[in-house]
């Protein structure tokens, strides 16, 4: 999997992980997760192209600790910190609030990236101070900044170090494109490569690729959940999303 984007194309490494069905043990939130180790599967974390929203979402509205959201988000992409190598130990469990948590610090600084793009692009920066003041309990920063600009400023240099932090264990390299299925391709062509060691860091990886990209962010009006669209005319962040929205209006327009 690549893309090139001003000149320069990148190879996402990642590791084989291990997804499926999962149950919870213990009460909610002090309880963990334990992922079913004999009927996991195991897949390439390269296809998962919108983790970072996707788990972002787990701690955005209705699913704040919600297990069933949590449940889906395992079966479809599997723990954080425990993939592969680890079915068949009995080690394939975590806790819930560990993962809510750090669900919940991605998705601010999700959110403070799309309030420094509206306060770039708008000059208001009420939204990006409030996001600001939410993630100081998260991290250790300084107070935002009453000037605008330096605030702006602030809020970059900090986005940038909070996801460095979490990129620590992500090596970098190259690959060589005779082994990729991409092109162009040829022995003097090569592609940056990223290694990220769970799925944690995948999902900041991604985000990271999503930032650097200047990818627009979008928040689906059907769900909630923010999403990078393909095109300038996607709404919805899938197809299944925009179809329920449609059934709905249908059902409201019928009630009348």
């Amino acid at each position: 999997m690549s893309d090139e984007h001003m000149g320069l194309a990148q190879w996402r490494q990642y590791p084989l992980w291990a997804r499926g069905p999962a149950r919870i043990v213990g009460d909610v939130p002090e309880g963990e997760i334990v992922l079913d180790e004999d009927r996991a599967e195991t897949y390439y974390m390269y296809s998962t192209t919108d983790i970072s929203f996707e788990f972002a979402f787990l701690s955005e509205g209705l699913n704040r600790q919600n297990t069933d959201s949590l449940l889906a988000f395992v079966r479809r992409y599997g723990l954080l910190w425990h993939g592969a190598d680890e079915l068949g130990t009995g080690k394939c469990r975590e806790s819930l609030m560990d993962i809510w948590v750090e669900s919940r610090i991605l998705a601010l600084l999700i959110l403070m990236y799309v309030n420094i793009s509206d306060a770039v692009r708008t000059g208001a920066t009420d939204a990006l101070r409030e996001t600001m003041d939410e993630l100081l309990v998260a991290f250790t920063a300084h107070p935002p900044m009453e000037d605008d600009k330096e605030l702006m400023d602030q809020a970059s240099v900090y986005l940038a170090e909070a996801i460095n932090t979490k990129l620590k264990d992500c090596r970098a390299g190259i690959a060589s494109s005779t082994q990729l299925a991409v092109q162009p391709k040829g022995p003097d062509r090569f592609l940056l490569s990223d290694y990220t060691p769970d799925l944690l860091t995948a999902a900041y990886a991604h985000f990271r690729r999503t930032i650097v990209d200047r990818a627009p962010v979008r928040e689906c009006p059907g769900c909630g959940r923010r999403f990078t669209p393909q095109s300038g005319k996607q709404k919805y962040h899938d197809k299944g999303c925009a179809s329920t929205a449609r059934w709905r209006r249908w059902k409201e327009a019928k009630s009348e």
